[in-house]
């Protein structure tokens, strides 16, 4: 069990610093997308100490808020009124479901069809089941702490944790990088291995070049 909280703890760290890494390079971004790249980043960070606790909850909180950062960050980039409304009106929201659907269909990316509907999907499923944690729908997850020493003896499943997290932040990785292509075929060796050890096979050959 220990060796396996280190496992997640440290998968944890790692996609930190690669998202640090990655974000630094991205060019041509629009400033008012900019503080949604700014909180991807940010609770992405956040995880790390999550998944040393254990504290399951707090995990699934911050990798949802992940999905959201990213989702939101896509969808404003190309649409400046639409984000300037959200903070005008802001009972004028995207819904998940609609800003998952516009970036399956995102024109640049329809060489890649079979690929991004499949991470998008991904992150879908990942999204309904991180949110039953953090809405407390299942009560087998919910996890009671009666005093400040309780805070760091949580019961987590670490492997399961683990795959959940690599799920949410594989698909994270591979649809930015196909967004930004540009800018991830220009990193260097290291920068781009920092990035891959986060995607599967089929996710870099996507990303070298191999189509669907």
């Amino acid at each position: 069990m220990l060796l396996e909280r280190k496992s997640l703890a440290k998968t944890a760290h790692s996609l930190a610093f690669a998202m640090n890494v990655f974000t630094k390079k991205l060019s041509d971004i629009p400033e008012w997308v900019v503080p949604y790249l700014n909180q991807l980043k940010s609770d992405t960070i956040q995880i790390f100490p999550s998944a040393v606790l254990s504290a399951k909850r707090t995990l699934h909180l911050y990798e949802r808020a992940s999905i959201e950062d990213f989702l939101r960050y896509i969808y404003y980039f190309d649409h400046k009124i639409e984000h300037l409304l959200s903070q005008t009106y802001p009972k004028k929201f995207q819904t998940i479901d609609s800003m998952i659907d516009w970036l399956e269909e995102y024109p640049a990316l329809n060489p890649y069809e079979k690929s991004v509907s499949e991470n998008c999907s991904e992150l879908a499923s990942r999204y309904a089941e991180l949110s039953r944690t953090v809405h407390g729908t299942i009560l087998a997850d919910q996890q009671i702490v009666e005093s400040l020493k309780d805070s760091n003896r949580q019961k987590m499943e670490p492997e399961k944790e683990e795959k959940i997290l690599k799920g949410v932040f594989g698909a994270i990785f591979f649809l930015l990088s196909l967004f930004h292509i540009k800018d991830y075929r220009r990193l260097q060796l290291d920068e781009t291995t920092l990035i891959c050890q986060h995607l599967s096979k089929k996710q870099i050959g996507a990303l070298s070049g191999l189509r669907d």
